[in-house]
């Protein structure tokens, strides 16, 4: 018991030490006159804070709107696509299930010239992007939805309302969403944070005219100074840590809901 304790609470340290310190790093450098001098060499600043988001705040704006529609596009497909995998037992859901899991064997940057190569007149309207995201972003919201739906507590809960005489839409709003709400919450924040951060689908489906976050930062360590790029890695992350404080609220969630369950 004491093993496992130390051995799972060296693992943490270790992987907290692993996030933390580039992090910190990047913030020495981004709040450092001239970096090149050492950790705050020649003084502390924030101008190149305040430079980064004069120039990568539209690029966060875009990146972020994309990201939000990428999420609820995840609920609105992949809620009625898990349902169908998860409860049909036939051949073809599961011939479906494959083929939609197969963008993950295949490289972003082989997808995204796929794309750019099939459909090239969706390029400009942004449409072809926010497919491309979608295609990258589903499969994760498939393997944390399909598992949920396939609880027996939830569809016996589903199988109750609909001898009582429930609906399908019925039986959708007051039994399954509500007793699947925690998956619903990780399957669309996994979406947001992998559509916010994907590089490769949107640098080569995207019009050159509107870049996106990902694709800015590339640009700024490859022709900018390095506190300049550090000061927009800075941005890119407090973007994404709301994201990251509702994912451990939503843990803490489902921890306590399964505790209490196997009290119960």
């Amino acid at each position: 018991m004491n093993r496992t304790s130390w051995s799972d609470r060296l693992t943490v340290w270790l992987a907290l030490a692993f996030t933390l310190i580039p992090i910190g790093a990047c913030f020495v450098a981004a709040t450092s006159v001239n970096f090149a001098q050492g950790p705050w060499g020649a003084g502390i600043t924030f101008e190149w804070l305040a430079q980064a988001v004069s120039q990568l705040g539209p690029m966060l704006t875009r990146s972020l709107a994309l990201a939000a529609v990428i999420a609820v596009a995840n609920l609105v497909f992949g809620y009625g696509l898990s349902g169908w995998i998860a409860r049909s037992g036939s051949w073809l859901s599961k011939l479906v299930g494959q083929v939609v899991n197969l963008p993950l064997a295949v490289p972003g940057i082989a997808l995204g010239i796929a794309l750019v190569t099939l459909y090239p007149k969706l390029r400009a309207s942004g449409l072809l992007l926010a497919c491309g995201h979608l295609v990258f972003t589903l499969p994760f919201t498939l393997a944390t939805l399909i598992p949920a739906l396939r609880d027996p507590a939830v569809q016996e809960a589903e199988i109750v309302a609909r001898t009582l005489g429930a609906r399908t839409l019925t039986r959708a709003r007051t039994v399954t969403l509500p007793a699947i709400r925690i998956a619903l919450g990780q399957a669309a924040i996994t979406a947001f944070a992998l559509s916010f951060g994907e590089f490769n689908i949107s640098f080569f489906v995207n019009p050159p005219a509107s870049t996106f976050a990902p694709f800015a930062l590339f640009d700024a360590y490859a022709t900018q100074r390095l506190e300049v790029a550090s000061a927009e890695t800075i941005l890119f992350l407090l973007c994404l840590l709301p994201v990251l404080l509702v994912v451990v609220l939503l843990t803490r969630r489902q921890s306590s809901s399964a505790t209490i369950t196997r009290k119960a």
